[in-house]
């Protein structure tokens, strides 16, 4: 084909011919309309040149459609197109759009007859799956993977098996509707040839009209208008729009349109919001089987809404085996709650025959006599009748349509339904179970759906596997009414954790030691429950969940695991029960995913450690778990426990000499810094108290100086890593540590990743104990008595320096106890080399206080802040004087042209670090001196934050 340019009227007579075609089998509302947008269109068309198109489709009209600018995307089209017979994909369109309609709106080419509500497809589709309602004799209406796909009948159930088995037929997934809908920004009831063109399903995007625009579907609106923030959508453009200006006149708001669409099974649910002129509108719009009709899940995605063969509520139920839940709701006069749109849980027979047994034996109390103090407070006062109202909720509630954690109100006042959904147990293969099987477990108050969506004429039917005991008690109610949970109640209480469990708001699920779980503990651990510091605390928050998880959640075969309040993981499996391994245990487990009867009990247990002994008691705001031994955790652990569970143990040890492990055992709210064993090994410090360990360990009992240096490392209060700021913190000993933070990456220096406290670093931290945490780092904090100018004059290896720094005006700054500097003291030795030089500055003071000023940082740079620093990532810092000091690290720390040879000599102001040469800066900033070796400009600054470049 010759390319060419196309011309306007080449292009619209070929689209009104086309129209002409169509006219033979429905006729336009208005003609003169769609001719004229048909000419618009055209002339946008006027730009495109041809390019190579398939075999069956017509030049005339071909050469109108594509710019060869576009190539790509006809490449698209062609290749898909390849895969299909094109004679019977032209011959199946012309046939159905000619095939006899019986409804006048439903002419086989869709969007030209009488088009509905608009709305755009291009939406974020859910994939949440369900289970239609279907007749429950309808049990073999099953499509498994493998087996040859049937239609459903016209006019018949979905999911019934049709009699006159048909091959699938032909998707036409609309082949230009994709491409063309995306690239030109339109929704699918305009696309690209907006209302369609009739009887040429070729270009039709209308040949697959979508379920939810066809018959049997009921909309609803929802609209609510409101004012915005004055401010909120207001757009200055170029101030007050002058005529200099680049200004747009009359447009001084900002009109916002935003649109999503919700796709499920049986409901398409559009919301748009349309911020114009200070207004906000947020429309609604809901389109979805109406009552009576449904689609299958086995269907194609495009499976139209079918009429589905509905009984009676009450048929319904018994038809699903719950004859006798049924026969009660009539014996207590409810009849004609089955003639109201309700969503009835009933319950099979078989487990409400057990249930109503053991009502009439214990008096309508308990279970049995073992369990009647604790299950009395569920059902007291609870009649039959009772018991169908707490299972009756108004309105019809699809499962896909209730959220995880919703409360269903119920007829008994008092009363909800809490909805959970949670996953299934992976399968061995893609499609193991069951094609009907949902991809979600749903339990009503814990209890597992058996079966659910069964569409009724006036409602829906769910079934639960067991009675729905009402939950009108909080949690904290329950614990309270138990006689086997005294100490719980007690600790609870001491900690204040039981305002959190009577919130009647709040969402919990509280794994309950009984008695005799605590008294398994170790004496010391029961005493500081008992104190209720902050091993009780975190004990405690080591049980509680906020959210509700039933034993459902928890699949057989495989580790369940979530995070309870201290963000700690709990897993979850079911293991057999040694002490019942001669019954079996079927509570908590799915009901299909009951346990073989020869197989020993199951129990679900957590962490390998504890036992569910009673599960699912269900409260008004979540479900208790009653479990026979108290859950461990580090962070419940004191402090002394800490340090040996992580080999701290010179540390301990000195705790225990002092007479001091009780006192730190029982601290709460503060910050530990702990040395290792090797940083004991590696300081004077640290030297000095492992030989008093070992030499006279009697003399540490009250020792002030030991108590000193123990408080030293502890700080309040409670400060993690990520809260950690540059600055002074107060000690236990009175005594302030300085924190500093450090970057190690070349590129974002303001990212700082490493930490120390008095030069010290945090080699492993964030370890909870007690309500505290735990920083490990890898030297001693020992309390600093001097200032820099008193440490200056306390080492004689300094005494030139220091008569430098006296014939200066820097002696009151390095005695500032606001200070926070760092000192680099070259020693006499490096004078004595230089004596010559260093007589002459004697002399000069002007030179002499530059020199001096030029070895003063006005920050604190520990020597585990200085890293490896080449080209082009060159980092420096600044002097007290302005000046750019270079800083490296090869075989040791590097400033400028002097190497670090003694690191971090902590004063109370700050540190002193000792180099091996005199800094060499020059006397005006930005210029190079003889011999130095500050070649490349400042690159990035430890002393505050400086922008990178490139030189």
């Amino acid at each position: 084909m010759g390319r060419e340019r196309i011309r306007p009227a080449r292009v619209l007579a070929t689209l009104l011919m086309v129209a002409f075609i169509a006219g033979s089998v429905t006729c336009f509302d208005n003609l003169e309309e769609e001719i004229a947008r048909l000419t618009g269109l055209a002339e946008d068309l006027s730009d495109w040149h041809e390019i190579e198109m398939p075999d069956y489709v017509d030049e005339s009209v071909a050469s109108g459609l594509i710019d060869n600018s576009h190539h790509s995307l006809w490449t698209h089209l062609k290749t898909a197109a390849d895969h299909i017979d094109p004679h019977r994909f032209f011959s199946d369109s012309v046939a159905g759009a000619y095939e006899p309609a019986q409804d006048s709106a439903t002419i086989g080419v869709a969007g030209l007859g009488h088009v509905q509500d608009r709305e755009s497809l291009e939406s974020d589709a859910e994939t949440i799956t369900d289970e239609l309602s279907r007749n429950p004799d309808d049990v073999g209406a099953v499509h498994r993977p493998g087996s040859p796909y049937r239609p459903s009948p016209s006019g018949g159930h979905p999911d019934a098996e049709p009699h006159d088995p048909q091959p699938p037929p032909f998707d036409r997934t609309p082949l230009f509707q994709h491409h063309f809908n995306t690239f030109f920004n339109t929704p699918l009831e305009t696309g690209f040839f907006g209302a369609g063109l009739p009887s040429f399903n070729f270009f039709d995007i209308h040949a697959n009209q979508p379920w939810w625009k066809g018959e049997n579907v009921c909309t609803e609106r929802e609209e609510k208008e409101e004012d915005v923030n004055a401010n909120g959508g207001e757009v200055a453009v170029n101030g007050d729009g002058d005529d200099d200006g680049y200004s747009f006149r009359g447009f001084s708001m900002f009109n916002m349109n935003v649109e999503t669409c919700t796709m499920k099974q049986n409901k398409y649910v559009c919301t748009s919001i349309k911020d114009v002129n200070g207004r906000r509108r947020t429309e609604k719009v809901t389109r979805q089987c109406c009552h009576g009709y449904g689609r299958s899940r086995r269907a194609s995605p495009n499976a139209h809404c079918e009429k589905l063969d509905l009984h009676s509520m009450e048929e319904t139920a018994e038809k699903l085996g719950a004859k006798e839940f049924i026969a009660t709701l009539k014996k207590s006069g409810l009849e004609t709650t089955l003639d109201n749109a309700v969503t009835l849980f009933v319950v099979p027979d078989g487990a409400y025959s057990s249930f109503a047994e053991q009502m009439w034996e214990n008096n309508l109390v308990a279970f049995d006599p073992m369990a009647r103090s604790k299950r009395a407070i569920d059902f007291a006062s609870m009649t039959a009748r009772d018991v169908i109202l707490a299972h009756t909720v108004n309105g019809s509630y699809h499962i896909e349509d209730v959220s995880n954690e919703q409360l269903l109100k119920t007829d008994l006042p008092g009363a909800n339904i809490r909805i959970n959904i949670y996953p299934r147990r992976p399968t061995a293969t893609k499609r193991q179970q069951h094609s009907d099987e949902l991809p979600y477990r749903y339990t009503a108050n814990c209890a597992p759906l058996v079966t659910v969506n069964r569409l009724t004429d006036h409602g829906i039917v769910h079934v639960v596997d067991r009675v729905l005991v009402p939950a009108r008690n909080t949690l904290m109610d329950i614990v309270e009414a138990r006689d086997d949970m005294t100490l719980l109640r007690t600790f609870l209480e001491m900690t204040g954790l039981d305002k959190q469990l009577r919130e009647k708001e709040g969402t919990f699920t509280l794994f309950a030691p009984n008695d005799d779980a605590f008294l398994k503990l170790d004496k010391d651990i029961r005493r500081k429950l008992k104190a209720g510091n902050g091993c009780a605390m975190n004990i405690l928050k080591n049980h509680i969940l906020d959210l509700t998880f039933c034993s459902m959640a928890a699949a057989d075969g495989v580790k369940t695991s979530t995070s309870n309040m201290l963000n700690e993981r709990l897993e979850f499996e079911y293991a057999a029960d040694n002490a019942d391994s001669m019954e079996p245990v079927t509570e908590g487990l799915p009901a299909s995913e009951g346990t073989d009867s020869n197989k020993p009990a199951q129990r679900i247990r957590i962490n390998g450690q504890a036992t569910i002994q009673e599960s699912d008691v269900m409260a008004s705001n979540g479900v208790l778990h009653v479990i026979d031994t108290v859950l461990p955790t580090d962070s419940g652990m004191p402090i002394s426990t800490t340090l040996a569970n992580h080999n701290l143990t010179i540390f301990k040890q000195l705790l225990v000499d002092a007479g001091l492990e009780d006192e730190f055992d029982d601290m709460s709210n503060r910050t530990f810094f702990i040395p290792s064993d090797q940083a004991f090994e590696q300081t004077d410090a640290g030297r000095y108290w492992i030989r008093q360990l070992k030499e006279h360990p009697e003399n540490l009992r009250n020792n002030a100086a030991l108590r000193e240096f123990l408080e030293y490392h502890v700080v309040e209060p409670l400060i993690k890593t990520c809260s950690l700021e540059e600055k002074m913190l107060p000690t236990k000993a009175a005594k302030d540590v300085r924190v500093n933070l450090y970057t190690t990456n070349p590129v974002f220096s303001t990212v700082m990743n490493r930490a120390t406290v008095n030069c010290a670093r945090l080699v492993h931290f964030n370890e909870e104990t007690c309500g505290s945490v735990v920083h490990q780092i890898d030297r001693v904090l020992d309390v600093p008595k001097m200032n820099l100018m008193e440490a200056l004059a306390a080492n004689p290896d300094y005494s030139m320096f220091l008569r430098m720094v006296s014939a200066t005006n820097l002696t009151e700054l390095l005695s500032s106890s606001e200070a926070g500097l760092t000192v680099l003291v070259p020693k006499n030795d490096v004078f004595l080399e230089v004596n010559e030089w260093y007589q002459d500055t004697l002399k000069n003071k002007d030179e002499l206080e530059r020199i001096i000023r030029a070895h003063v940082l006005p920050n604190v740079i520990c020597c585990t802040g200085i890293v490896p620093s080449e080209w082009p990532f060159v980092r420096t810092t600044e002097t007290v004087d302005g000046n750019q000091l270079r800083l490296n690290r090869s075989r040791r720390p590097e400033v400028e042209n002097a190497g670090i040879t003694k690191c971090d000599i902590v004063a109370q102001n700050g540190i002193i670090h000792e180099i091996n040469d005199v800094i060499n800066v020059q006397a005006k900033r930005g210029t190079v001196a003889a011999g130095g070796s500050n070649t490349f400009p400042s690159f990035g600054s430890l002393a505050r934050p400086l922008n990178f470049w490139f030189k």
